[in-house]
């Protein structure tokens, strides 16, 4: 099986996200977004010094952890790989 990125986002992670409890709430990046005010938000194509992260996690304020999505049957070693550049 195979899916492209763009699918395995919002197919598999916004999913997952929100069906969370609470669930969490998925942004788009904006240069007006204020993240110290963010709470259990997934901010999408929030930029980094390598290029935009696909989601960038916030709790309180506070950046959690970097999400990067594959394509379904890309082994997980890549996208570690690519994550360890943001």
């Amino acid at each position: 099986m195979t899916e492209n990125e763009w699918k395995t986002r919002k197919e598999r992670i916004d999913k997952k996200l929100k069906a969370l409890k609470p669930p969490w709430k998925i942004i788009k990046y904006s240069d007006k977004l204020d993240t110290k005010i963010l709470q259990r938000c997934a901010v999408e194509e929030f930029p980094t010094a390598n290029g935009p992260a696909d989601y960038a996690l916030f709790v309180k304020g506070r950046l959690l952890e970097i999400i990067e999505a594959k394509k379904v049957g890309i082994g997980q070693g890549t996208g570690e790989h690519d994550a360890n550049g943001f």
